[in-house]
């Protein structure tokens, strides 16, 4: 008889199945002292670098399973190739002169593996949905609570980048983002950032305007992450990319998301320019959308 598989529970799930405990003091037998340490010391790094990784941080057996679960169903996720700009924000830029940055085009090739094809018994989803893998990020981040996005085909994805894919720069819509490498490319794919090239209230259009112009090559950031790896990065105010993937293995990426509030759903023309598609709960929550409370455009 074989036993009912475990699904992804937002009342439990600890975290001794997916994270190297020996290593980082998050399952039963950490102490509290242990777990503050291990918590103000990645927070620390976060806050001076935009951007921390934390080597090994999911045990091999979670992430054999999870790089398995990830490649079965990118087998199904379509492989787009589309011209976007770093907002993918097709109304916002048809109120804009065309030199404007914000209008510059940049070439997407990617494949996403979106939240509704990312089944609950998983690895992924159960870790994603995680109390305590929450609690965790809320503590890093600097914040009371997380929130998981109610978008049916974010927050939770997998990205994948074929042989030549690649990300151009962009931002993201939420302040952070927590990555795990599933399958590293036999050569690029290298993620890099700028950091806080906007702030609160400011989109800093001259500096954007150098980066996609070439001219800002001395204050680029490259962080390099092996299968495994955890990395927080806050996104909102980096503009960051990944490099084209060489050679003849993808790369692919667990993307866990998360929000300040309950009820988060992407913008209708930033998820069609991302996954090709949307939902009819994006369409029902297109009304009344405006930016982001910071000033920033969503």
């Amino acid at each position: 008889m074989t036993s009912a598989p475990v699904l992804a529970d937002p009342e439990h799930g600890t975290l001794d199945d997916f994270v190297d405990t020996r290593r980082y003091a998050l399952g039963a037998s950490g102490t509290s002292q242990e777990r503050q340490l291990l918590i103000s010391e990645t927070a620390a790094r976060l806050r001076q670098d935009g951007a921390v990784t934390l080597d090994g941080f999911v045990q091999p057996e979670a992430l054999q399973a999870m790089a398995a679960q990830i490649a079965t169903a990118a087998e199904h996720a379509p492989i787009r190739r589309h011209g976007a700009t770093v907002y993918a924000r097709a109304d916002l830029e048809a109120t804009l002169s065309s030199d404007d940055p914000r209008c510059v085009k940049q070439e997407w090739y990617a494949a996403h593996v979106t939240r509704d094809m990312i089944a609950p018994h998983t690895a992924a989803a159960r870790l994603y949905v995680s109390p305590a893998f929450k609690q965790f990020v809320a503590q890093v981040v600097g914040v009371e609570r997380v929130f998981e996005y109610a978008d049916p085909l974010a927050g939770l994805v997998a990205t994948v980048l074929p042989p030549g894919g690649q990300y151009p720069w962009h931002y993201d819509t939420n302040e952070f983002v927590v990555t795990v490498m599933l399958q590293k490319p036999e050569s690029g794919g290298r993620f890099e950032y700028h950091h806080n090239l906007r702030s609160t209230g400011d989109e800093n259009l001259e500096g954007l305007g150098r980066v996609l112009g070439g001219d800002a090559t001395d204050d680029v950031r490259t962080s390099n992450v092996e299968p495994g790896d955890l990395q927080l990065f806050f996104g909102r105010h980096s503009l960051h990319r990944v490099t084209e993937v060489i050679g003849a293995r993808s790369r692919h990426v667990l993307v866990l998301s998360y929000a300040d509030r309950p009820g988060v759903i992407g913008p209708v023309d930033r998820t069609r320019s991302v996954y090709g598609r949307v939902t009819e709960a994006h369409l029902l929550a297109a009304e009344g959308r405006r930016n982001g409370a910071d000033g920033l455009i969503l």
